[in-house]
């Protein structure tokens, strides 16, 4: 089906950039030259001074490819607020999948039928105007987010690029550092969840109920 191809069109994309990743960070194995010509400041990386670094990483942020390097603040800030947003959207998606195939609070319609307990097959089984409905409530949250729930400052022009629109005053790095290692996670879980839900057994511990 379509829903499929798009699937694993997006798992190869995913595993490109992996792999990518991979060859880039595997210079920092090679042996150390005798001689520094450069200073080691130059190797520090422009994310460095932002939320998302911790004990685990040195006291750094892991960017083998330099993607923090690429552009102005500007830029490096909407990098984070995609990171952030793509976090929180995976995140919500690791919890609804969960919620779905354990079959916890099934949405019945009238005549008694409901979407199952397969997040697959509850896609397709969607009709397209709650399809519709769901774009349309995604596409406000974003205009609000750019617009009204910026308190006249927006993430790109000021801060650190961490999307903020319940408008919370003074978040701590701490916090967003949390959101980011759970986000993050959650990035990997849910494609995870995909991969074990078209090819069984890739996934260890990924619950035999839920195939």
């Amino acid at each position: 089906s379509s829903l499929e191809n798009t699937f694993f069109f997006v798992m190869r994309t995913f595993s490109a950039i992996v792999a990518l990743t991979l060859l880039a960070s595997a210079s920092s194995f090679a042996p150390a030259p005798a001689l520094r010509s450069a200073p080691s400041s130059l190797s520090a990386s422009a994310a460095d001074n932002m939320a998302g670094k911790s004990v685990e990483l040195g006291g750094g942020v892991w960017d083998p490819l330099g993607l923090a390097d690429l552009g102005s603040e500007k830029t490096l800030r909407w990098f984070r607020a995609a990171e952030v947003k793509h976090c929180r959207v995976a995140m919500l998606a690791t919890m609804g999948w969960a919620h779905t195939c354990n079959g916890w609070s099934k949405i019945v319609f009238p005549g008694g039928s409901s979407l199952g307990s397969d997040p697959w097959k509850a896609f397709d089984d969607t009709p397209p105007l709650g399809l519709v409905q769901i774009l349309m409530a995604a596409g406000l949250v974003e205009i609000l987010t750019e617009s009204v729930l910026t308190k006249g400052s927006h993430y790109l022009t000021s801060g650190d690029g961490h999307v903020n629109p319940l408008m919370f005053e003074n978040v701590p790095d701490k916090m967003k550092d949390k959101e980011l290692k759970n986000g993050r996670l959650a990035m990997i879980g849910i494609f995870s969840f995909f991969a074990a839900s078209k090819v069984p057994g890739a996934v260890p511990l990924y619950p035999a109920e839920w195939l």
